[in-house]
Formats: structure tokens, C-alpha cells, sequence
């Protein structure tokens, strides 16, 4: 659906007091082919909509590009790579999150990749994210080649920068920004997890990576204190158990060697934690929403918005500073 955000000025990041959610549901919750630069680069020079497709093991994929208008055309831009959840699709992506209108002010790429068939739903799709989600596990489809593929289709059509590539996900989609920073350790200039879990065992690759994680209590898709999901997802996607957030946590600040004490700030409903004193300068952060569910948390002038948080985590809006990796 159509999030309707009308974005003003940029709200500071800060929390604030009089905290409002709005919660957009993101996810309903070989060979690689060219299709050639020429669609890129309309994209890049007027901010237009452009679909691709590749064929990726002999699949046919496709993903949203949306390119902000840039005075410099070769300027390198960073790429955020946002990923819908189980039952989602890339437009259902862009809309929930606003992403679009944040790389068009701050002047960054935004690529949305559609999964594959997630069960009986056409134009519901899932990703194979380990543990989760549907037919895509099932078939074992190699989701990591196709976003390896993807981006370097992107990069081939705009001048990316490959220092600052970014991937932020909802749901399944944050469990496949897990196995991507698991998998392709040093591509990656860091992830973002809203609602999702690390349920991808095989992580023994992962380079120190900047990580962010938003997590709501109430949530029962993908539980807060890891487990079984809901009967009511299961119905549509298979049963999978998952991991707490308490285990991400462990894992990344262990992998990326933080050791300070977290940075602890309460606003409300609100607990935001900072880890600091990690190896080539990676931080961990964690929000949690206290009885917040399975959404993307969103609010159009004010309040908490995930998406503003990821995009000033990644330092989006700063064409001359990048998060070490």
C-alpha cells in the first residue's frame, strides 16, 4: 500500500518524547544475462523509474532501481539495497518505507530486488534466507548470487561507489541481509535488520560488519524472544523457529569485536543501545520498541522512522563520509 509520507525537513534522529508509530507492513510481512546500460543511465541522469531483469541460474529476476537526480553525473553515489518481506514485492517496498523520497533528498541509489514465488500468491514473494520463507528455502534458490548479480548490474548502469554499498531488509528480507553480510564479507559497508533474525547458521565468514537492529517486543512473526512464528504465518509459509534478537546482538558484537559497554538511551517506548569499540571501526546498534509488532515503523514529520534512522546510520546524506569497514 501506499505509505502517503509527506516529507518536510528532516527530523533529527534523536528520539523524541511523544513517540508515534505508524506501522507499514512491508511483508504482506550460472549466467547472468545484460540488458544493457542505456536504461541505467536515463535513470541516473533524470531520477526516472527503471525495471531491470537478469537471469540468474536460469532464473528469470528483476528489482526496482530509482536514481536520484545528480548535478555531476560520474559523481560515485552510494547504493542502499532495501529488501521486502515474505509476501511482499519491491514496489510494496518503496511504498511502505519512503525510501524513494529519502535517496531523492539525500542523493543516494536505492535498488529494491524482487524474490521468487513465495507460495500460492502471485506477486507475493519470499527469499531464501536459511530458515525462512516458503517455496524459495524448498528450492533452495540462490538468492545470494542473484543480489552479487544485481549489483553489479547496478554498478555497470551508474556510477556506484563500491566502498558504500548498504542493504537494509524487513523480516525475511533482514534475515537475507544477515546471510548477505555473512556470505559476501567485504562487499557490504553495513546492514540494517528491521524485524527480522539470524537464522542462517553457516556465518563463520562474516567480516566485521556496522549493524543495525530494529526490533519490536510484540512481535509475533518473527519473536522478539526467538521461536516458533505465529500459526498464522506458518499457514503460509512453513514453520521455522528463530533466533532472539539477544542473538544477533551476541553474535555481531562478538564478530566485530565490540568492547565497550553499550550507550543506553530510554525515550518512552523506546530503548536504543550504541556499541562502540569495535574492530575497523563497526558499531552495533540495537532499537527496541516496547510492544511494538511486525511493521516497519514509520512516522511522516516526527517520531521514530526507521527508514530516516537507517539512511543516517549509513550517512546517507554525507557524500564525503563513509562507515569504515
Amino acid at each position: 500500500m501506499n505509505s502517503g509520507r509527506a516529507r518536510g525537513p528532516r527530523a533529527p534522529i534523536a528520539l523524541v518524547s511523544a513517540l508515534a508509530l505508524v506501522g507499514l507492513v512491508v511483508a504482506g510481512c550460472a549466467s547472468v544475462s545484460d540488458p544493457g546500460a542505456s536504461a541505467g543511465a536515463i535513470a541516473a541522469a533524470t531520477g526516472a523509474v527503471v525495471t531491470n531483469e537478469l537471469v540468474v541460474d536460469g532464473l528469470d529476476r528483476s528489482y526496482l532501481l530509482r536514481s536520484p537526480v545528480r548535478a555531476v553525473a560520474d559523481d560515485p553515489l552510494p547504493l542502499l539495497i532495501l529488501i521486502h518481506g515474505a509476501g511482499g514485492n519491491a514496489k510494496k517496498a518503496e511504498d511502505a518505507t519512503g525510501m524513494t523520497a529519502l535517496s531523492d533528498a539525500e542523493g543516494f541509489i536505492v535498488a529494491y530486488p524482487n524474490g521468487t514465488q513465495a507460495a500460492d500468491i502471485p506477486g507475493e514473494y519470499s527469499w531464501n534466507a536459511g530458515a525462512c520463507c516458503g517455496r524459495p528455502v524448498a528450492d533452495d534458490i540462490d538468492d545470494v548470487k542473484f543480489i552479487e548479480a544485481m549489483i553489479a548490474d547496478v554498478t555497470k548502469q551508474q556510477p556506484v561507489d563500491p566502498s558504500r554499498i548498504y542493504v537494509a531488509g524487513f523480516s525475511n528480507g533482514g534475515m537475507l541481509a544477515y546471510r548477505l553480510a555473512c556470505e559476501l564479507p567485504g562487499t557490504l559497508a553495513g546492514i540494517a535488520v528491521v524485524a527480522g533474525a539470524l537464522n542462517y547458521d553457516d556465518c563463520d565468514a562474516a567480516a566485521a560488519t556496522p549493524v543495525l537492529m530494529i526490533h519490536g517486543t510484540g512481535d509475533l512473526t518473527v519473536p522478539y524472544q526467538g521461536g516458533a512464528t505465529n500459526e498464522r504465518t506458518a499457514k503460509r509459509f512453513g514453520q521455522w523457529n528463530n533466533a532472539s534478537l539477544a542473538d544477533s546482538i551476541s553474535f555481531w558484537i562478538g564478530r566485530d569485536g565490540c568492547v565497550d559497554a553499550p550507550l543506553r538511551v530510554v525515550d518512552g517506548g523506546v530503548t536504543r543501545e550504541s556499541f562502540s569499540g569495535c574492530g575497523s571501526e563497526a558499531t552495533v546498534e540495537v532499537v527496541t520498541i516496547a510492544d511494538g509488532g511486525h511493521i516497519w515503523p514509520v512516522v511522516a514529520d516526527s517520531g521514530f522512522d526507521a527508514s530516516d534512522l537507517i539512511t543516517e546510520y549509513f550517512g546517507l546524506g554525507q557524500p564525503q563520509v563513509a562507515l569504515a569497514r
